[in-house]
């Protein structure tokens, strides 16, 4: 019995495992995003700016109150969210490389 435990510990732990890296998004998903895909340089501080978060310097631009620039940001994410995902069909992505393109896409 003292072995017994252990063991089914063991295999409950490497079946978790399995479905972990299973579920996690290729490496080859992550290669296929494009260039143009990605946000440009900000020109002010030279670094990378994903579209959400040029969503969030537009809407703190324009100097709304708190419930409509909550609005607006979510309205503007979504936007770019169904963009990201136009390119990943025109593109003909399919599953997790769909879902890893829209997530960076979205992000950077």
């Amino acid at each position: 019995m003292r072995y017994v435990i252990p063991a089914i510990y063991a295999c409950v732990f490497a079946v978790a495992v399995y479905f972990a890296v299973v579920q996690s998004p290729l490496p080859e998903a992550v290669a296929s995003v494009p260039q143009d895909a990605r946000a440009a340089l900000s020109p002010a501080t030279g670094t990378k700016v994903g579209k959400r978060e040029s969503c969030r310097q537009s809407v703190s631009s324009k100097n709304l109150r708190r419930q409509d620039a909550r609005d607006q940001l979510q309205l503007c994410v979504a936007k770019a969210r169904v963009d990201c995902l136009q390119q990943a069909i025109d593109q003909k992505l399919r599953a997790n490389v769909r879902r890893a393109f829209v997530k960076s896409c979205v992000a950077s």
